[in-house]
């Protein structure tokens, strides 16, 4: 066995400590037993329980700007590098900074994880929060006074949303994960359509669960879009950033999950309004047009167009049918007259020699043809004229598009005047009738 002495002891000790902290560290304890010599500064770093202490000092040369005096019995971080004074056995820190430990240090923290993930570009995936959701999340702690806040503003301002709460610890060393791993259910589950992760105010240290890197990425990629109210104003952490829209508390983030109701109910009123508005101005167009199509029927006056076309149709029949008649007996007479020529000649004929026979019936077989063809020219004309009479039909007139206004009692109504006078209409067309009533104008 080796037998050392103190200074190899103390040498071989040293080598190994400056080996173990090769790089500076940061320390964090109170700083207690604070003295000065020479321009240096002495202190010691102790645990809060106070049973552990570690020596300490800053040499005047090299970190003139330092005060250990402003920092005695505070929590602080303490950036050294570690040395082993081996002339008498022990080692010490030998400081290059000192910061307290709490809000100015957590800001710092806060900051520095800000700039690295707005790098990453987390904070600029932004969502569009839904105008109207149906199924509204709260992600906070059970029982909170955040909670009845939310609830409450939400069944004021929108009670037609349904809530569904996810309760979660906010605060504390466990807070994160919690958090965390709610979100990730939340989106597993994928009921709702927006989520608000809130909670009520508090110290910077109360509200760091929200500043954790992972629950910050865990919002950022949310599928579901997000609006957080942590704390109150002006607290802001990086949830906040990484939210779809960050608001200054959980009531003003219940007012920006959903629209206010009394407002959708002032809107529809409104388009209420302007529908009937809208409905009017038509109802009154579509009177001008019935009153101008009035107007023309009076100038036109089918009516009497229709009885013009009636008494023709009745003067041309009548003159046809005699016509018809005269051409018949005229036919007639004159076939009298050929059935007696024909008699005639026959008799002529048959005085005469048997050798013309074969002639006369030649003859005879002409003027029959002769006959049928004038016959056949009579029926056409026959079928012309009865055309031209079905055509003067009124029938005929209504297929074109006019019709005949009657009353209850089928009687013709002559006048737009008259028409006004009566609350039920019969409008005769071609293929039937139409009932028309009168309806009564709004005021």
């Amino acid at each position: 066995m080796k037998i050392y002495t103190v200074s190899e002891l103390n040498l071989e000790a040293r080598e190994a400590m400056l080996l173990a902290f090769e790089y500076p560290i940061s320390v964090k304890g109170e700083i207690t037993d604070y003295r000065t010599s020479k321009g240096h500064q002495y202190f010691r770093l102790r645990d809060q329980n106070g049973k552990y202490t570690v020596d300490c000092v800053i040499w005047k040369n090299e970190h003139l700007n330092i005060k250990v005096s402003d920092y005695i019995d505070m929590q602080v971080i303490a950036n050294a590098k570690v040395d082993f004074y081996s002339g008498f056995g022990k080692f010490q820190l030998n400081v290059s900074d000192i910061s307290e430990f709490g809000d100015g240090f957590l800001k710092k923290e806060i900051e520095r994880l800000k700039s690295k993930l707005s790098k990453e570009g987390i904070f600029d995936l932004k969502k569009d929060i839904p105008m109207f959701p149906e199924n509204i999340g709260v992600l906070t702690a059970k029982d909170s006074h955040a909670l009845k806040d939310v609830c409450s503003k939400l069944q004021e301002k929108y009670p037609l949303a349904r809530v569904y709460i996810y309760p979660s610890t906010v605060q504390g060393v466990s807070a994160p994960m919690s958090l965390a791993k709610m979100l990730n259910k939340i989106n597993k589950d994928n009921i709702i359509d927006v989520l608000l992760i809130v909670r009520g105010g508090g110290s910077l240290q109360d509200l760091m669960a929200f500043n954790d890197e992972n629950l910050v990425r865990e919002i950022s990629n949310s599928k579901i879009p997000t609006i957080t109210g942590i704390g109150h104003k002006p607290d802001i952490t990086l949830a906040d950033y990484a939210a779809d829209s960050a608001q200054e508390t959980p009531t003003a983030a219940a007012v920006r999950a959903v629209p206010d109701s009394n407002v959708l109910r002032q809107d529809i009123y409104q388009l209420d309004i302007a529908i009937n508005k809208t409905q009017k101005q038509r109802l009154n167009l579509l009177s001008d047009k019935i009153c101008n199509i009035f107007s023309i029927l009076k100038l036109n006056a089918p009516d009497k167009k229709v009885k013009s076309f009636h008494r023709e149709f009745k003067v041309n029949l009548y003159l046809m049918t005699n016509l018809i008649i005269k051409t018949i007996k005229s036919f007639q007479l004159s076939l009298d007259n050929k059935k007696l020529q024909k008699k005639q000649v026959h008799q002529m004929i048959m005085s005469r020699s048997l050798t013309h026979s074969k002639n006369i019936k030649i003859d005879i077989k002409v003027i029959e043809r002769a006959i049928s063809n004038k016959l056949n020219q009579f029926n056409e004309l026959i079928k012309l004229k009865t055309k031209q009479v079905d055509q003067s039909n009124p029938k005929i007139i209504l297929k074109k598009g006019y019709a005949i206004i009657r009353d209850n009692e089928h009687s013709i109504i002559k006048s737009s005047i008259l028409a006004k006078k009566y609350d039920h209409l019969k409008i005769e067309m071609i293929d039937g009738y139409i009932d028309v009533y009168r309806k009564e104008k709004k005021t």
